[in-house]
């Protein structure tokens, strides 16, 4: 695509303060050293954008309110991302995880060319929903493993997030209500939640079911 530096970046930013943050770098790794130093993920424009936002615009055109962000914008030229598209890649039903896609170029100016920009975020876009959806399905299956969750228990989880009882959840898996409690019980542990509901809720959010 003619860009000198891309990051990719998928990420989880929500209102009870679970966040979560995986980049995929094609860049000058000074920078995301220095990045990470400073841990300026919650003030990132970039990131704020794209949090808030679907339309792939030029970097240039998000303001910097804050004197951290022109500092974060700074960073980014000091190595070589003096141009920079940044492409929004949205979850859809209830996964609240975020895609940004940043692909940098050194040269002054060069996604002000509108006609030639126009085509250039069509397949910035196209890029960035492959990556998100790429890196949702790697990041579901990590958490799977991780958590040692059976093919059964994240039926149970779907059947629990959508409002079906214990009666249901033994006729659709073909198991006891004592055999469901006992499922339900070592979930809530490996997922550390109080009780069923809050282990839907946190399954959803994190994107296994």
């Amino acid at each position: 695509m003619g860009v000198d530096q891309a990051v990719f970046v998928s990420y989880i930013r929500d209102e009870d303060s679970h966040e979560s943050y995986r980049f995929l770098l094609a860049a000058d790794p000074r920078w995301c050293f220095e990045y990470q130093a400073h841990a300026w993920y919650g003030s990132d424009p970039w990131l704020i954008y794209a949090s808030q936002n679907i339309e792939v615009i030029s970097a240039s055109m998000i303001a910097l309110v804050t004197a951290q962000q022109r500092e974060i914008r700074a960073l980014a030229e000091k190595y070589g991302m003096v141009s920079v598209c940044i492409a929004p890649a949205s979850s859809i039903g209830s996964n609240p995880r975020v895609g940004m896609l940043a692909l940098g170029s050194a040269q002054s100016g060069f996604f002000t060319d509108e006609m030639a920009f126009g085509l250039f975020k069509l397949l910035a876009h196209s890029l960035a929903m492959e990556l998100h959806l790429w890196s949702t399905r790697y990041e579901r299956n990590e958490l799977i493993n991780e958590l040692r969750l059976s093919d059964e228990d994240l039926s149970l989880l779907r059947l629990e997030l959508h409002g079906a009882g214990t009666k249901q959840a033994c006729g659709e898996l073909g198991a006891s209500s004592a055999s469901i409690d006992s499922r339900w019980q070592r979930l809530n542990r490996k997922l550390s939640s109080p009780h069923r509901h809050a282990s839907a809720r946190l399954a959803a959010k994190i994107g296994v079911i």
